[in-house]
């Protein structure tokens, strides 16, 4: 990982912090915001509120209502971060609705969300002058001041329907400065000594739905990285640690699939949303240490030194097997996971099952 130019600093003041982002710019112009703000031991939002005034302005908190109504604006790109991965779709939004008495919303098609609202804080629209002119997007933080998803307009959005719709959502204009908690604390493991080994393994052989995987991980007080290595190879095998660009499983794996069309399932998420692409994969180019696809509706970005852990996973469901392989970081958060593309109620296409192997076959011989 880049080692930070600054040290981190309490409470940086306003003109100080500015000061030290200008410094890490020019000494690293192609930093993401959020990689720039961990550098500098700040929130992305405090990077974010240094902007001129007129551009950046609060949203109301009606979170789910504006994305209810972000179907009439057209297309729009979507992006959704971690700490290691970037997940950028480019589409429309259909029929986003919401349950869990408002908790949570999704959207299905094109743009395929899972959303989290008891995660969103702070909401702003935001305009910067880039490199191609004028760029504006909806931006969406959590209590701790991290982003979690940013809406951006396309050359194809409706310019008009567009700014009806932020005038609609835009707050009253609010001095106050705003109230963040401290950074999250990462994840705690488990201490694989308390867990009941075999317990376990029933209950996972059991499984109907692999929606319902979390809700055994919470009754055996087990955290997912600690369950994989617990639970034996029938259903899960270690595919290696992160390696470099060039010789991760993750790039075995693209390679794979780029050649065999194999249609994917790529999933990334944070705290407050889980972001998917369905489809197979076309341009995957590697820079430094970052691994990427670049096809002209899906864009993802994998900084493969972050990613510490490489598992194929295989769960039971009532359709059969369903498989995945999975990237975990250093604290054993996951920050991403790949299926073989299939629909609820369809038995897994046996062309990814055999990448899986594939890749088993070569990493595991």
């Amino acid at each position: 990982m880049t080692t930070s130019i600054a040290e981190p600093v309490a409470n940086p003041s306003h003109s100080d912090l500015k000061q030290r982002w200008q410094a890490l710019r020019e000494a690293q112009p192609n930093l993401r915001i959020r990689n720039a703000a961990n550098q500098l031991g700040v929130s992305e939002l405090a990077l974010v509120l240094l902007r001129e005034d007129d551009n950046v302005q609060a949203l109301k908190p009606a979170f789910s209502s504006l994305l209810e109504a972000m179907d009439s604006v057209g297309e729009v790109m979507i992006l959704s971060r971690n700490d290691a991965v970037v997940h950028e779709v480019t589409g429309t939004f259909k029929e986003f609705r919401t349950a869990g008495s408002g908790t949570m919303g999704l959207a299905l098609g094109a743009i395929d969300v899972r959303v989290f609202f008891g995660q969103w804080h702070h909401g702003f629209r935001v305009r910067e002058e880039v490199r191609s002119g004028l760029r504006e997007s909806l931006q969406f933080f959590d209590a701790h001041g991290q982003a979690i998803q940013k809406i951006y307009r396309t050359d194809a959005t409706d310019t008009e329907a567009w700014n009806a719709l932020v005038s609609d959502f835009l707050a009253d204009k609010s001095t106050e400065p705003l109230d963040l908690l401290p950074a999250r604390k990462p994840l705690e493991r488990v201490d694989p000594g308390t867990i009941d080994g075999e317990s376990l393994r029933q209950d996972w052989a059991s499984l109907k739905d692999v929606h319902h995987f979390n809700a055994l991980l919470k009754r055996h007080k087990v955290d997912r990285l600690t369950a994989l290595e617990l639970i034996g190879p029938t259903y899960a095998t270690r595919l290696g640690s992160a390696g470099t660009v060039g010789s991760s499983p993750l790039d075995l794996l693209f390679e794979q699939v780029r050649e065999s069309q194999c249609s994917l399932m790529i999933f990334v998420g944070n705290p407050g949303i889980v972001q998917i692409y369905s489809g197979p994969i076309q341009k995957v180019v590697p820079t430094g240490e970052w691994l990427n696809i670049l096809d002209p509706k899906f864009n993802l970005h994998v900084n493969i030194p972050s990613i510490t852990d490489w598992w194929c996973a295989r769960r039971p469901s009532t359709d059969g097997i369903v498989t995945s392989v999975e990237g975990y970081s250093a604290t054993g958060e996951l920050v991403l996971t790949v299926f073989g593309e299939r629909k609820p109620g369809q038995v897994e296409n046996e062309g990814w099952r055999e990448e899986c192997r594939k890749l088993e076959r070569a990493l595991c011989p």
